[in-house]
C-alpha cells in the first residue's frame, strides 16, 4: 500500500481566536472568491478607470548589485530587496547604496535570506536565514549587528515583526503549525501555539501569510478562512469564501498516482497572496485541478473594491496607455507602505521596446513599477 502523503495548507491559530470569531461572524466581512472556472475568464480592469497612476524605478545596474528575480521588496524610507539570495539597499529612485551582509557560511553571513523585516525606528535590518537556521542582524549600513540560532526541529520561513517581538511560522511536519514569539529585548522565545499532530511525508498545497504592514500584521488560515490582525492577541478582520473551490482534508490526501481520498472535481484555489490597500484588496491565486506533476502554473488575480463592495473573482489588470505595464498574472506582487499602492518588476528585456526605456539594455537590472490606486 502507498504511504499517504498529505499536501497542505498551513493553518495558523484558528485555535486561538475561535471564541472572539464566533461571537463576530455574523458581523465579519465575508469576500466571496468562488465560481472559478477550469479555464481563465480574465475580466478585464482597467487601471486607468480605477484612476490609477504609474510610475517607475530603474535600478541602477553595477557590477556589485546585479539582480535577476526579486523574491523580496520592503518600502521603508529605502527599497530594500531580496534578490538571488542576497540583499540590497536602494534610494526610492534607484540608486545602489548598499549590500546587507553577504552570502557565506560564517557566523556573520546568510546562506538564504528567505524573509527580512526592517526596524526603522532601530535603523535594523533583520533576516530570516532559513538554511542557514539562525536570524541575523545588521544596521542601515549593512554592519554586522548580532545574530540568534534559530530552534531545532522547526523550518520557520515567514516571519513578522511586530512591538519588539519576532513572530514566526513553523511547516515541519505537521498540520497545525507552531506559532512563535521571540522577545528581542529578553533574548527569550515562547511557543504560543503548539502543533497538534505530525503526518508522514509532506509537501505545500499553498502559503502561509504572517506579515508586517503599516505596524498592521496579518495572519491568515487557509481552512479558517480568516485573515485576522495581531496586536497581541488574534482579531478576526475578514473571511475568504472560497465555496466550492476550497480544498477539503481529503483532497488534499494523496493515495496513489495523483489520486486523492476524495476526487477533485471542480477547480480548487490556492491563494498565494493578497494585498490590503485602503481601498482595494488584491488577491493573487492559483488554480488546481489536480496534483499531477506536470500540470502548469494557472495564475490569477482578484479584486476587492471595499468602497462599492464588489468582487471580481478572475481579472486581468490593463493599462491602456501602455501596456508594456499590464500586471501579468506571473507578476510577483509588493506591498507598499502608503496603503494605496502596490509593486511588480520586470526584466528589463520585457522593456526594451518602449522609448520610454531607451536607455536599458538586456543586462540591466529589473525595473521596478509602482501602481497608486485613487
Amino acid at each position: 500500500m502507498n504511504m499517504k502523503r498529505l499536501f497542505y495548507f498551513l493553518p495558523i491559530l484558528f485555535c486561538l481566536a475561535c471564541s472572539e470569531q464566533n461571537s463576530k461572524d455574523a458581523e465579519m466581512l465575508r469576500i466571496k472568491l468562488d465560481g472559478i472556472s477550469s479555464s481563465p475568464q480574465r475580466e478585464k480592469i482597467v487601471l486607468e478607470d480605477l484612476g490609477t497612476s504609474v510610475s517607475t524605478v530603474e535600478l541602477e545596474t553595477k557590477d556589485s548589485c546585479l539582480l535577476n528575480k526579486i523574491t523580496q521588496l520592503v518600502d521603508i524610507d529605502y527599497l530594500w530587496i531580496v534578490a538571488d539570495r542576497q540583499i540590497y539597499k536602494f534610494t526610492k529612485d534607484g540608486k545602489f547604496i548598499c549590500q546587507i551582509g553577504r552570502k557565506g557560511q560564517g557566523p556573520q553571513e546568510y546562506i538564504a535570506p528567505e524573509y527580512i523585516q526592517i526596524d526603522n525606528d532601530q535603523q535594523l535590518v533583520y533576516v530570516l536565514d532559513f538554511f542557514g537556521r539562525k536570524m541575523l542582524v545588521y544596521d542601515y549600513k549593512g554592519k554586522f549587528v548580532n545574530s540568534w540560532s534559530l530552534p531545532e526541529d522547526y523550518s520557520l520561513n515567514r516571519i513578522a515583526l511586530h512591538n519588539k517581538k519576532f513572530y514566526y511560522t513553523s511547516f515541519s511536519n505537521t498540520v497545525s503549525p507552531d506559532l512563535l514569539a521571540y522577545d528581542v529585548a529578553t533574548n527569550t522565545i515562547d511557543t504560543i501555539s503548539f502543533r497538534d499532530r505530525t503526518m508522514g511525508q509532506e509537501a505545500f498545497a499553498g502559503q502561509t501569510f504572517i506579515y508586517d504592514l503599516n505596524k498592521k500584521t496579518y495572519l491568515y488560515h487557509y481552512f479558517n478562512d480568516t485573515v485576522y490582525t495581531f496586536d497581541e492577541k488574534l482579531h478576526p478582520d475578514f473571511i475568504f469564501d472560497l465555496g466550492d473551490a476550497k480544498f477539503t482534508y481529503p483532497q488534499l490526501t494523496i493515495i496513489g498516482e495523483n489520486a486523492t481520498e476524495e476526487p477533485i472535481r471542480n477547480p480548487k484555489i490556492q491563494v498565494t497572496n493578497f494585498i490590503d490597500m485602503e481601498r482595494f484588496l488584491v488577491v493573487s491565486y492559483s488554480v488546481r485541478q489536480s496534483w499531477a506533476p506536470n500540470q502548469e502554473q494557472d495564475n490569477r488575480f482578484a479584486l476587492y473594491d471595499k468602497s462599492e463592495g464588489e468582487m471580481h473573482s478572475d481579472v486581468a489588470f490593463v493599462y491602456d496607455a501602455e501596456p508594456l505595464f499590464d500586471i501579468k498574472p506571473e507578476n510577483a506582487l509588493f506591498a507598499s507602505s502608503d496603503e494605496h499602492s502596490i509593486y511588480i518588476f520586470k526584466q528589463a528585456d520585457e522593456l526594451l521596446e518602449s522609448p520610454q526605456f531607451e536607455d536599458l539594455d538586456v543586462e540591466s537590472n529589473p525595473v521596478i513599477i509602482k501602481y497608486t490606486f485613487q
